[in-house]
């Protein structure tokens, strides 16, 4: 598991960052691996209430995992990933 969220995880943090409980169907469409994974990761949580249907919202874990740095951000500031320049200058890219 990455200590960073995806592009579509992201994506579903952004829309829940409120805070407020939100039905599954006003979440974009949201496969069942991705809330998975966010449940297992506790970025989100599930309403406990029952008869409410499903509902979800934002952990605080979830907010500090979405304030951090995307892996494209790091990767462009050239901090900390692998492979990666160090020195502050950008590689050379090569156009076809």
């Amino acid at each position: 598991m990455k200590p960073y969220p995806t592009y579509r995880q992201r994506e579903v943090l952004q829309l829940l960052m409120p805070g407020d409980w939100m039905p599954l169907l006003k979440l974009i469409p949201i496969g069942d691996r991705l809330l998975a994974t966010l449940l297992q990761t506790g970025w989100i949580e599930r309403s406990p209430d029952l008869n409410a249907g499903n509902f979800y919202r934002i952990t605080e874990a979830g907010r500090s995992v979405f304030r951090t740095p995307s892996a494209y951000q790091v990767r462009r500031d050239g901090q900390g990933i692998a492979g990666s320049r160090t020195d502050g200058r950008e590689a050379s890219r090569r156009c076809s």
